[in-house]
C-alpha cells in the first residue's frame, strides 16, 4: 500500500499571510491537527499545527487568583507561528514505512509533497480508515486485480479481518510471489497467505 492510496486529497492549505483565527477555523471545521503552508505559487513552505496556534493565545483568567504576568505577542498570521523544518511524505512511499516514521517522530500527520507541491495530507485517521475497510470490499478488489493479472477464477480469495487467503492450483513460485504482492498492495490488506488446495485421496 502506498501513501497516495490512503492520503486525504486535495489538502486544505493556508499561506503565511493567513490570519491565525482563519487557520484555527480551518482546523476546527475539518477536524485536522495541522495544515500545510504554501506560498503564492503553491510551493510547500511549512506546517502549522494546533499547538502552534495556541501558544500564548489565551490571557490568564482574572477570576483565578495568582500573579499576573504580561502575555507576549503570539503573532497574528500563520507565518508568525509556523514551522519550516517539516517532515514530509512522498505519494509513492510505502504506508508501512510511514507508520514507523510517524511513531518514531511522535507525529499524527504529515503533508504529502511531490515536486515541491502539496498533493495531500496523511493522518492516523486516514490509516485507521484503511485498516477498518470492509472485508467484502477488500476481497472484491483483490479478486478484480488478480483477475486482470492471471485471468478470472484462477485464484479464490477469502478475507478475514484484513488477512487475505489465496487458494489456487498454480504452483509456479514466480506467479505465487507476484499475486501475493498484488494482494498486499490493496487498501485494507494486513497480510497475505496461501492455502494449498485440499487433495482428496481416491478410495
Amino acid at each position: 500500500m502506498r501513501v497516495c492510496e490512503v492520503m486525504s486529497s486535495p489538502a486544505v492549505v493556508v499561506t503565511p499571510d493567513t490570519p491565525v483565527k482563519q487557520a484555527a477555523l480551518a482546523l476546527a471545521e475539518n477536524a485536522f491537527t495541522s495544515l500545510p503552508v504554501v506560498d503564492v505559487d503553491s510551493s510547500f513552505v511549512g506546517l502549522v499545527s494546533e499547538p502552534d496556534l495556541l501558544v500564548d493565545r489565551f490571557p490568564p483568567d482574572p477570576r483565578i487568583p495568582g500573579p499576573r504576568t504580561s502575555v507576549p505577542d503570539p503573532g497574528k498570521t500563520v507565518g508568525d507561528v509556523m514551522h519550516t523544518d517539516v517532515l514530509v511524505a512522498h505519494p509513492q512511499e510505502g504506508v508501512a514505512d510511514l507508520v514507523t516514521v510517524l511513531r518514531l517522530a511522535g507525529l499524527r500527520a504529515v503533508p504529502v509533497v511531490d515536486g515541491g507541491t502539496v498533493v495531500g495530507m496523511v493522518t492516523y485517521r486516514d490509516l485507521v480508515r484503511a485498516l477498518a475497510r470492509d472485508d467484502a470490499l477488500i476481497a472484491a478488489d483483490v479478486t478484480r486485480r488478480l483477475g486482470c493479472y492471471a485471468g478470472p477464477d484462477r485464484w479464490a480469495v477469502a478475507v478475514s479481518d484484513g488477512e487475505v487467503t489465496l487458494t489456487g492450483e498454480e504452483r509456479d513460485p514466480i506467479e505465487r510471489h507476484t499475486v501475493g504482492l498484488i494482494a498486499e498492495a490493496i487498501i485494507g490488506v494486513t497480510s497475505v497467505r496461501f492455502a494449498d488446495p485440499v487433495v482428496v485421496a481416491e478410495g
